[in-house]
């Protein structure tokens, strides 16, 4: 029996021979596919989004290569190439702590040597991560070729190649050649961590908002906001300024305790440069830097803060025109623009927050009263509510012809909500007005903060009063014998709306009549009041006897004390014949007897 140990002795040198024998006909080459990788471009990330380009490329180089036999030797001897090219290659860039890679795996078919390709991978720097150096494994697999394990072959076919000719004998020179029909190649799975160091920049200037406070946000008024901000990044903003924007119109608000004033382009140099300033100047112009920044700075709100360092908080007060009558809830935000640590004029991020504005002040008319009769002075009564309170609260009318006001401001003062107040005014109406309601406006005026504001106009009619009219009445028409002086009686009665004073009665005289007192006084005549009235009269002998036709007016004071004439009014006044004096006419009867008797007596003689 053979000893053990001599056989197991005797299969381990087989083995070994057996391998060593196999690796002595197997395909070798140095320098196989190697995928290396490295950053494009800079390395240095900000918080946030970023992207990371990666180039990677295969470093493989042919040196020396080892066939196992004759076919691979043609197989591969044509197609060196596929040894050093790595195929289905993977590249997958891990997260870690602070980065987060968006992008997923991304592959690539085949790599050739020397043939690098740019990747792109989207990452996020997460907020909480410290300035400093971090590592990224990009995480590489590929395969490359191990074996040719199946070649077939069509069979070699003699191709000439090359034609002689010797002596005028001609000789044809010919070579083998053989085309592949299948083969079966072995490849071998390669993977590894490629590290690659980045580097997480200081935080840019950030700003929060750590709390805000508002006062008198109301509709057409004006606002104070102060808002209370933080630099959460790493860098110091130098000369920075605190933009608010509103959803209101451009310049709809102004900065609060360190007001910007606009200054000389000169000024504001030196602001940006870091230089002394005078004490009542703080802005930034678009003239100084070419910069879109320095133009918004300039178009809106605008508070000067001055170096903000990490972690510092500072409060801003802003003054809003609040260009809005609808309550709600309106969008604000605010952001820093200060100079870089080499100079540079940047934008802080920008930070929104909500601001409660209720509704614009309304004022609710209730009454409107006219005194204002055609062709006359008057009053006008308003009676209205506030919806809020306000201060300094004053009245405008704006009427258009035929009525015109007289004053047209009228000054309330202080209001309290829900309070009735009244407004008066003078107005007067043109002799072209009728008596009908005419249009016009209230404008309230109001203040807010330290700033006046107007409302909407709020429509009104204003009434106007027919003309004063009177009523002249007679039993029948008095009556003047022509030759004589007669004193005529009317009653006129007050038909219109209004109580007169100080009247007075003028007759217009005309031919035949003429008149010593054509005046009468009435005084104080109230509405459907009458009076009587009388005139002395004198009627020419010639007067030819009929109804005569007068104008009478009133002169009077209405209720403004303002004189006023009536229209006129016609009176109807009778001219009669002249009486017959009969004494007379007896007297020259008897002096007619007298005479007859005496021409008959010398008749006679």
């Amino acid at each position: 029996m053979a000893n053990p140990i001599k056989q197991l002795q005797l299969i381990l040198i087989v083995a070994i021979s057996m391998i060593i024998l196999t690796n002595a006909y197997a395909l070798r080459y140095e320098e196989k596919p190697n995928i290396t990788a490295y950053i494009a471009g800079s390395n240095y990330l900000d918080r946030d989004d970023q992207i990371i380009n990666i180039v990677v490329y295969n470093s493989a180089e042919r040196k020396k290569v080892h066939y196992f036999d004759e076919e691979e030797s043609s197989f591969f001897s044509q197609n060196e190439n596929m040894l050093f090219t790595a195929y289905n290659v993977e590249i997958e860039l891990l997260d870690n702590e602070y980065i987060k890679v968006r992008t997923p795996v991304q592959s690539i078919p085949a790599l050739q040597p020397f043939q690098p390709v740019n990747l792109m991978f989207f990452v996020k720097v997460l907020d909480n991560a410290s300035a400093g150096e971090y590592k990224l494994n990009l995480r590489v697999k590929f395969d490359i070729i191990y074996d040719l394990s199946y070649l077939d072959m069509y069979i070699p076919r003699l191709i000439p190649v090359k034609k002689t000719v010797q002596n005028g004998n001609e000789t044809v020179e010919y070579e083998y050649v053989s085309k592949v029909e299948k083969y079966k190649i072995k490849y071998k799975t390669i993977e590894y961590i490629i590290p690659l160091t980045v580097y997480i920049k200081e935080k840019d200037v950030r700003i929060e908002i750590v709390n805000f406070t508002t006062e008198n946000m109301i509709g057409k008024g004006k606002g104070k906001i102060t808002v209370k901000i933080r630099n959460i990044g790493e860098k110091i903003a130098k000369n920075a300024y605190l933009i608010l924007e509103t959803p209101f119109k451009r310049k709809s608000a102004i900065s609060g305790l360190k007001y910007m004033k606009m200054v000389p382009s000169s000024v504001s140099a030196q602001v940006l440069a870091g230089q002394q300033m005078p004490a009542s100047a703080a802005v930034m112009t678009s003239q100084t830097v070419s910069s879109t920044a320095i133009s918004t700075a300039i178009s809106q709100t605008s508070y000067y803060i001055g170096d903000l360092e990490p972690n510092e908080t500072v409060n801003a007060t802003f003054y809003v025109n609040v260009d809005t009558k609808d309550e709600g809830v309106y969008p604000f935000k605010v952001k820093a623009i200060y100079l870089d640590e080499y100079g540079n004029v940047k934008e802080s991020n920008e930070v929104s927050f909500g601001v409660y504005v209720a509704r614009a002040p309304d004022f609710i008319v209730k009454s409107v009263k006219s005194t204002v009769f055609v062709n006359s002075k008057g009053t006008l009564e308003v009676l209205f509510t506030p919806t809020v309170d306000l201060k300094d609260v004053s009245v405008y009318l704006r009427t258009e012809q035929p009525i015109s006001a007289l004053s047209a401001e009228y000054y309330v003062g202080d209001v309290k909500a829900n309070r009735e107040y009244t407004a008066v005014f003078k107005i007067k109406s043109s002799k072209e007005a009728k008596p009908v309601e005419y249009p016009a406006e209230l404008i309230f005026k109001y203040k807010s903060l330290n700033e006046y504001f107007e409302s909407d106009p709020v429509r009104i009619g204003i009434k106007v009063h027919p003309k004063m009219r009177f009523e002249v009445h007679t039993s029948s028409p008095p009556k003047i014998e022509a030759g004589k002086e007669g004193i005529v009686t009317f009653i006129i009665k007050n038909t219109g709306n209004f109580t007169i004073r100080d009247a007075t009665a003028r007759l217009t005289i005309v031919d035949p009549f003429s008149s010593t007192d054509d005046t009468a006084y009435i005084g104080t005549l109230r509405p459907n009041e009458s009076a009587v009235i009388r005139f002395k009269l004198k009627v020419d002998l010639d007067a030819t006897p009929k109804v005569y036709g007068l104008n009478l007016e009133v002169k009077y004071r209405d209720p403004e004390d303002e004189w006023v004439v009536s229209e006129p009014i016609k009176v109807a006044v009778e001219v009669t014949k002249p009486k017959i004096p009969y004494g007379l006419m007896a007297i020259a009867l008897v002096i007619i007897a007298v005479i007859g008797a005496i021409v008959y007596r010398r008749y006679r003689r």
